[in-house]
């Protein structure tokens, strides 16, 4: 039997704040740090480059979790989550989800198709399910597929973005989607935390925040990038994926 999302992540958290999963920037480290905080930490399964990659990623953030809790059975230690492409054209779908069942993965966040095969499997072993949504279209075919959460993916999100004002896009799908929800977009502290608790949501999604941080395993110079730039360095364009997504004017030059 699956965990309700409060067993799962409230109970369990110390804010309200899953660490985005970021091609090339979230690692075990960062994600074990994050929920050593109390934060979800999580990554892209293709942040692997193999599957028998994918697997000493998941047995390095296990292990790591559960010493922690051992060490400090009082302390909220949330729980990690892995993010995975269901869409068609993933050929490597099936055997990354191979290894997050072998690991039963307690929180997958899927993206771009139709989540229902994998949470239904997930939900097999107590797992839960938040799917990415830019759309209330979308949203409403990820309830219908089963999912136990919503992440709507607003305007301002890093990376692959909405473009739906996140005012506009919390308000409408709380019209017919009382469950768990997270917003992504723009979040990057505590104001925006607290606004996109009024505003609706149960969870804030964050990515940006914790690139420039000491377990990022990322270039110095691409952290050192991001924090002298401002909005005036966003770059919202679909010419390097064919999806409109962000970047950062100093790193396109």
């Amino acid at each position: 039997m699956k965990n309700t999302v409060h067993e799962l992540l409230t109970n369990n958290m110390s804010l309200p704040v899953i660490c985005a999963p970021m091609f090339l920037v979230s690692t075990p480290k960062l994600v074990i740090s994050a929920c050593k905080s109390g934060v979800v930490g999580s990554f892209p399964a293709f942040n692997t480059r193999t599957q028998a990659a994918l697997d000493d990623w998941l047995t390095t953030i296990t292990d790591a979790l559960t010493d922690e809790k051992q060490r400090n059975p009082s302390a909220k230690i949330a729980p990690y989550a892995v993010n995975m492409v269901v869409h068609p054209s993933n050929k490597r779908l099936e055997a990354d989800f191979d290894i997050v069942k072998k690991h039963q993965v307690p929180f997958v966040i899927t993206s771009q198709g139709n989540p229902q095969a994998i949470t239904e499997a997930v939900h097999e072993w107590g797992g839960i399910v938040f799917h990415d949504v830019i759309t209330v279209a979308h949203a409403k075919k990820a309830i219908a597929a089963g999912v136990d959460g919503l992440i709507l993916v607003a305007a301002g999100a890093g990376g692959h973005a909405g473009e739906v004002n996140p005012f506009a896009l919390v308000r409408e799908v709380r019209e017919f989607w009382q469950g768990p929800l997270a917003l992504a977009g723009a979040i990057n502290d505590g104001y925006g935390v607290r606004a996109a608790e009024v505003l609706g949501a149960n969870y804030s999604y964050m990515g940006t925040r914790f690139i420039a941080t000491e377990e990022a395993e990322v270039d110095p110079d691409y952290k050192a990038m991001l924090v002298a730039s401002d909005l005036n360095d966003l770059v919202f364009t679909d010419t390097f994926t064919g999806v409109k997504c962000h970047f950062l004017k100093p790193s396109i030059a």
